[in-house]
């Protein structure tokens, strides 16, 4: 099996920060991480992010984005993707998830996500790397 190719042009918005939950498999309510994390890059279709906990592959997680300029935090469903230890010191690993898919389904992501994510996307990508 190749790697899958990816369909989103990754953008990197300085300063963009991260709190996390697990979503529990059956009951029970999950607080959100007590520290903030480092978001590196983003795209439509995911992120990755430093952290301490390692997480596995296809836990379900939500993320609550703090994004520089934006009026708001906003939170997005996701699945971890793969997990790697950091080189650097100042976390344990980096975390990749892909965000949920976008709709109205219980598990979907809201639409007004996805525009958010284009938005940014356009702002934080030179036009000419935009064409496919």
């Amino acid at each position: 099996m190749g790697m899958i190719k990816r369909h989103c042009k990754r953008f990197n918005i300085p300063g963009t920060t991260l709190f996390y939950k697990k979503v529990p498999l059956f009951w029970g309510k999950r607080r959100y991480s007590e520290d903030y994390f480092p978001v590196l890059d983003m795209s439509r279709g995911g992120l990755k992010f430093l952290c301490n906990d390692r997480m596995g592959p296809g836990d379900s997680v939500i993320v609550k984005l703090t994004i520089p300029g934006a009026d708001e935090q906003v939170e997005i469903k996701a699945i971890v993707r793969w997990i790697s230890r950091n080189r650097e010191e100042s976390y344990r690993y980096q975390t990749g998830v892909s965000f949920n898919s976008y709709g109205s389904g219980k598990k979907d992501n809201p639409l007004s996500i996805l525009s958010l994510l284009k938005t940014l996307e356009s702002e934080h990508i030179p036009a000419a790397d935009l064409i496919d």
